[in-house]
């Protein structure tokens, strides 16, 4: 078999130990925080583009858009993935918004009365690195290589 790395005993141990021990923690993030994200309706204004629309959806994690009601079609209802205060603040003064529903404006934190939404979240929808999913794909992915290739050089350092 023809190897396109040679690591030593110990350097195995250290990227087995990373890269499994790396999974093992997001794994218990997800596992503890994993929870159903709250709704929200956000109006838009009626200047807004779908375009501009779009991006704020993206920046501000707001997933899912549905239920717009006939008397007020630029209201759409979310799933809000990032429920942090900062990003909750985003959304209230963001002049392309109109107005919120299920929101306290005042202290920026999701309002009481709420319902839960369809979608779920956890603690990596949060931190802003790794609230993307190819992001997050990314780094599952050099984890598990990092696990698999110290795996492997152990396998190879006692003989098996």
């Amino acid at each position: 078999m023809v190897r396109l790395w040679r690591f030593s005993l110990r350097q195995s141990a250290g990227l087995t130990g990373i890269g499994g021990g790396g999974l093992c923690l997001l794994w218990l993030a997800y596992a503890l925080t994993l929870e159903r994200a709250p709704g929200i309706r956000v109006r838009w204004r009626d200047d807004v583009t779908v375009a501009q629309q779009a991006e704020r959806e993206r920046m501000y994690l707001l997933a899912n858009g549905r239920a717009t009601m006939p008397e007020a079609p630029r209201s759409i209802a979310y799933d809000l993935l990032d429920t942090s205060s900062r990003n909750i603040a985003a959304i209230v003064t963001d002049t392309r918004v109109a107005d919120t529903n299920d929101i306290d404006r005042d202290n920026f934190k999701i309002g009481r009365n709420a319902s839960p939404g369809e979608l779920r979240m956890w603690l990596a929808d949060r931190i802003p690195g790794l609230r993307y999913r190819t992001v997050r794909v990314i780094l599952i992915a050099g984890l598990a290589i990092m696990a698999l290739v110290g795996l492997e050089g152990l396998l190879t350092a006692i003989g098996l």
